[in-house]
């Protein structure tokens, strides 16, 4: 195995095994797993999924979620759970990180996703 393959210890970089490109979307894309009933802070977004972050852990598994840019767009996805990680902040406090991967969608899904993509990456800083 070349050491270009894999970091220390034989594990690929998570970013290495992501298919597509994720952009920084916090205060820009706000979701909703419809699931649980229950609002999460988006942290990226790509063409093959998201992760979120919440003050509660979600349970892992199959989500519905409506990924929405104020009033100018939404959709609404079926995504799983890939990934999952706790960070302890200074004062205590936990925060809980979540990939997720979208599950199958229907052509239009896709297509709005793809532009809702589009549109965000045109509006990176």
């Amino acid at each position: 195995m070349s050491g270009s393959d894999s970091t220390p210890g034989g594990k690929t970089p998570q970013a290495e095994l992501r298919r597509t490109p994720r952009i920084a979307v916090r205060n820009r894309l706000q979701g909703h797993l419809i699931s649980i009933d229950r609002p999460v802070a988006l942290r990226d977004f790509s063409l093959g999924g998201f992760s979120i972050e919440t003050d509660d852990a979600i349970p892992s598994g199959s989500h519905v979620v409506c990924l929405q840019q104020g009033d100018r767009w939404s959709v609404t996805v079926t995504a799983e759970s890939r990934h999952r990680q706790t960070r302890l902040l200074a004062d205590g406090s936990r925060r809980y990180i979540m990939g997720f991967e979208y599950a199958d969608q229907s052509a239009d899904t896709q297509q709005t996703i793809r532009l809702l993509f589009e549109r965000l990456a045109a509006e990176e800083p």
